[in-house]
């Protein structure tokens, strides 16, 4: 391979190393190169062209056509400058000779850099390489990002690997290097996500998932004692109707403070579910109607949740008017197709009640 001169570049090198099931494979990933030619140096930023999807063995930075374009002295992936009015091709623009040629590949659970090529420069200069994860195409949450210290020479710090967000960040600056010099950073996916009757984070039962599993609902483990909704002959605005909307009617609830005659807070059914703590966690609130209704198709249809099967009417805390609010009543029943059936009962009735939370 010859050239004239080349900035600090990043060149491929295919990954011989098979990798386990952490579940990236399928995420695009954009590679960048922050750098100062020293300390005091201004900061740069490059880009190397566009998001790569992650695939067996790995996705390489640039790819193997991007590295014969260079060898030709031709741009391919790379970015091209001038300088001394002669063209060179190059991920970074830090005027350094001879070049210092670094391998970088992508796996499904790892980041590898190879310095086999990397020239007779001896330290890394002030430059963090970039990995950035677009948010739409992870599969899985990232755990944590680890130096594979088994087969990794260049000396790292765990302080040198940081993930923040969708960017993991490798901070090699100053650090000395020769043709022997390896990083492997070992990258850990969290679980998919919860699935619908899994315990959740709080202990309760989930019952509605978003984001492939990793947000959603879950409801206490077990029955409350019955109250009432409370706040009778008071309109409360608890309105809201729709999933993700039971917290902000709690909330409501709860704020109106029901300074009516005969009217308490500690005797409002959602100050009760807000007061409720299990397992630690103390952000309950009372279920919308239709998060209700979900709780009933979800669950309680497929004996989940330690529901008694005989008919039970729940409140929800959404207002009807300002003295009664929406239930929904648990018939059971072997098909599991069933529809929940929804009443309006005043407020100053005693029913059951099972907190929610979300996650």
């Amino acid at each position: 391979m010859t050239m004239k001169k080349l900035l600090l570049t990043s060149l491929l090198f295919i990954s011989l190393n098979q990798s386990c099931n952490a579940g990236l494979v399928g995420a695009e990933v954009v590679f960048k190169t922050k750098y100062q030619a020293d300390t005091g140096g201004q900061a740069n930023t490059t880009t190397l062209g566009v998001p790569r999807a992650i695939v067996e063995p790995g996705v390489e930075f640039p790819s193997d056509k991007s590295l014969a374009a260079i060898a030709d002295g031709k741009p391919g992936d790379s970015v091209s400058y001038q300088h001394n009015h002669e063209n060179y091709y190059s991920v970074i623009d830090v005027d350094m000779y001879p070049m210092i040629i670094v391998g970088v590949n992508v796996g499904n659970d790892f980041i590898q850099f190879d310095y086999t090529d990397s020239g007779k420069f001896s330290h890394a200069f002030q430059n963090t390489y970039i990995f950035e994860f677009s948010n739409d195409s992870l599969p899985v949450d990232i755990t944590s990002a680890t130096i594979d210290r088994s087969v990794t020479t260049l000396p790292l710090t765990d302080g040198n690997v940081k993930f923040v967000g969708n960017q993991l960040s490798i901070n090699v600056q100053g650090l000395s290097f020769n043709s022997g010099s390896f990083i492997r950073i070992n990258v850990d996916a969290g679980d998919p996500g919860y699935a619908i009757g899994d315990t959740g984070p709080a202990g309760g039962w989930v019952f509605y998932v978003t984001d492939g599993g990793a947000h959603g609902l879950e409801v206490a483990p077990r029955n409350l004692q019955k109250y009432t909704w409370g706040c009778s002959d008071t309109k409360t605005g608890a309105n809201g109707v729709e999933i993700n909307t039971g917290k902000q009617n709690t909330r409501a609830i709860i704020h109106t403070q029901c300074k009516h005659p005969g009217q308490v807070n500690d005797r409002v059914a959602a100050k009760l579910v807000s007061s409720y703590e299990h397992n630690g966690y103390n952000d309950w609130f009372l279920p919308s109607k239709d998060e209700l209704n979900l709780i009933y198709s979800n669950l309680y249809l497929h004996d989940l949740g330690y529901f008694p099967r005989q008919f039970e009417s729940y409140w929800s805390s959404t207002e009807w008017s300002d003295t009664s609010a929406y239930v929904t009543h648990f018939t059971y029943t072997s098909d599991k197709e069933y529809v929940p059936h929804n009443g309006v009962v005043y407020k100053d009735i005693a029913l059951s009640i099972r907190p929610i939370r979300s996650f």
